[in-house]
């Protein structure tokens, strides 16, 4: 506890306390008067003798009353408060309303209020601070801003309570991740419009469970960075160490088998946050029927990080289908137990190869053969080996989904992906060979296009490496330099391989076959988008039909959208998980899954601090959140005191 004005309660109680205590103390000085007769000097005597300036102070009732008042008076006078995480003239309520900030609080259910989730203390707390701090003699300004994967103004500093306690009361729960850091750039944009005037910058009080994300990487050696103000931490839901109950999916995908298009592989990370293993049953649906349902025992979550398990499943699904896994582990949150993939048909690939001198590379023909694309149509170039060409091909850019040029290369691609074999176009420059054999010396195994290629065994020649520039990405490096690249910005993506088969073995190795699929998928974005799914509030973009006026999006919300038929727009932002129905969508964009997928998220084990500044912010209890002055309280008590004095002096008048 503090107090507001101490100095004026001492000089009050300086100049009070003792003025009371002299008139019990005082006595009243007589008249001298002379006696006409000898018969009341002993009366006058005595009386003389208690005409003194001061007596002896006796025990009183009343004064102790009166001094009890006097010092409830002074301490209302001195305003004191509770100590708080702030008592800033102007404040910003920042809000936390992530996916786990609607687990269950510890008990999970209020007998009044139903089910309990740790929103609902955040906006308790943030009820509280603005009744606090607007009964304050100089009531605050507080903004309201709520905030998940991207922060919103609720309301700007504002020190009307009703407005305020309505802006929060529209704060809507999310399912999508946290990032504090865009909630605390919005808010150094306020503080630095204060830097222009003369009022000092706002104090920020953060209301979370502490699952914020992680900092941004150029400032996570000091955590969050706040420009401008003090940030204050709030603690919502369970203390430090309590155990946690949750468990939940926090990766799904699915594709197509290489070499069996109608088979399906699902793969799935199940984390445990609970400190105790788990052991529960997870079921696959395919369009609502289970395919596959296996058990599953999850190891506890420890210091290093959440207990994790997989799941693994192989279907049949010769058509578009839409994927639904589920965890039967009861737990307090519920929106990472079910996660859904809307997977495509598979659709074979249309494919161009345009070739250098008087036939394509038999081998390389072979492969696309092997492929079985839907078209595959072979043009010659026109062109010496390793040239660049300007072509006017027979094309249309949305009658292909992939170009393959054998020994030459395109000076400008265009829109559509290409793969380039011995040759180098579109601004890389090739060093000519320092050897007549080389060895590739490493490649990058993570990146999509090399997942499962080898390449220890090949040997290569006619290239001594590409100089590549801004915005290529080498994949294969050689001795004199990389010889495999990638370029993934742009309307398209292009892969450039600075030999021709026939210049290496690599016919002769089984990888070669692998890299080629790698390719398609990549390029032609198959591996993405075999099945699709979204995060909560990612935006998401369909085609409406041609005879389509307006989309009617309906699931956990819902919406409708005027549009123009054939027209491209994007949906309102989806920030509950489920799955969506888009009537008047395109397909397969007329079923769209979201799903929370976020170890963050699912680790709802709170956090008590957080590093802001390069300095540690420990969590306040909700019930501090704000300054509580006692001066109402003690002025109440006063007058109860006041009332008891008098009664007290009027029993004694009466005796």
């Amino acid at each position: 506890m503090s107090l507001l004005n101490p100095w004026w309660a001492l000089v009050a109680a300086v100049i009070t306390v003792p003025l009371l205590i002299l008139l019990y103390v005082l006595k009243l000085r007589r008249q001298t008067l002379r006696m006409a007769s000898t018969m009341l000097w002993h009366a006058s005597t005595e009386d003389l003798q208690a005409n003194v300036p001061f007596q002896r102070l006796r025990r009183s009732l009343l004064l102790a009353l009166q001094l009890l008042l006097l010092a409830t008076l002074i301490a209302a006078l001195s305003r004191p408060v509770l100590q708080a995480p702030t008592s800033a003239s102007r404040v910003v309520l920042l809000i936390d309303r992530s996916a786990s900030m609607n687990a269950l609080e510890a008990g999970g259910v209020d007998p009044e209020r139903g089910t309990r989730r740790r929103l609902d203390a955040a906006l308790d707390a943030a009820r509280q601070v603005v009744e606090r701090l607007g009964r304050r003699s100089e009531p605050a300004e507080l903004m309201v801003v709520a905030f998940a994967s991207s922060a919103q103004v609720i309301t700007g500093f504002e020190s009307n309570r009703r407005l305020l306690l309505e802006a929060i009361d529209s704060i809507e729960p999310t399912d999508e991740r946290a990032d504090l850091d865009a909630a605390l750039n919005l808010t150094g944009a306020f503080a630095r419009r204060d830097e222009t005037t003369d009022q000092p910058p706002p104090d920020v009080l953060l209301i979370s469970d502490g699952g914020v994300g992680e900092p941004a990487a150029t400032s996570s050696a000091g955590g969050f960075s706040l420009r401008a103000g003090n940030l204050r931490f709030v603690g919502v839901g369970p203390e430090a160490g309590s155990p946690v109950n949750n468990v939940g999916i926090a990766a799904f995908s699915a594709r197509r088998d290489y070499q069996q298009p109608g088979r399906v592989l699902v793969f799935a990370r199940l984390v445990n946050a609970g400190g105790q293993p788990v052991e529960t049953t997870v079921t696959l649906r395919v369009d609502g029927e289970p395919v596959d349902i296996k058990p599953a025992r999850i190891p506890a979550a420890g210091p290093d990080g959440l207990g994790e398990a997989a799941f693994t499943s192989s279907v049949e699904i010769p058509a578009a289908a839409v994927l639904t896994l589920t965890c039967g582990h009861r737990d307090d949150l519920s929106a990472d137990n079910t996660a859904a993939l809307v997977l495509r048909p598979p659709v074979a690939p249309r494919v161009g190869l345009i070739h250098a001198g008087p036939a394509p590379d038999r081998f390389l023909l072979g492969l696309l053969e092997a492929m079985e694309p839907q078209r595959l149509a072979v043009l010659p170039a026109g062109a010496e080996p390793g040239s660049v060409v300007d072509l006017d091909w027979p094309w249309a850019d949305d009658e292909l989904d992939l170009i393959v040029f054998d020994r030459v290369a395109p000076r400008d691609p265009g829109s559509v992906p290409t793969l380039t074999f011995g040759a180098a176009g579109q601004g890389v420059s090739a060093r000519p060979p320092g050897r007549r054999a080389a060895r590739v010396l490493s490649w990058d195994r993570l990146h999509p296009i090399m997942r499962h290629v080898s390449l220890d065994a090949l040997v290569y020649t006619g290239v001594g490496g590409f100089e590549l520039p801004d915005g290529w990405t080498a994949l294969a490096t050689g001795p004199d330099g990389p010889v495999i690249a990638v370029l993934a910005a742009g309307p398209a993506r292009h892969v450039l391989v600075g030999f021709s088969l026939t210049d290496s073995n690599w016919p002769m190795d089984v990888s070669i076959t692998v890299f080629l699929q790698n390719v398609v998928d990549y390029l032609m974005l198959a591996a993405g988008e075999a099945a699709l799914s979204f995060r909560p509030g990612d935006p998401i973009i369909v085609r409406a039909r041609p005879d389509a006026t307006e989309l009617s999006v309906k699931g956990p919300l819902a919406v409708t959208v005027p549009v123009e038929p054939g027209e491209e727009v994007a949906l309102p932002t989806l920030r509950r998980v489920g799955l969506y129905a888009v009537r008047g969508a395109v397909p397969p964009m007329d079923r769209v899954a979201v799903n929370m997928i976020s170890d963050a998220e699912s680790d709802i084990r709170p956090r008590r601090s957080l590093v802001v500044n390069a300095q540690e912010a420990e969590a306040a209890a909700p019930g501090e959140a704000a300054p509580l002055e006692l001066w109402p309280g003690l002025a109440v008590a006063a007058l109860g005191l006041l009332v008891l004095e008098w009664i007290v002096y009027c029993l004694r008048m009466r005796g």
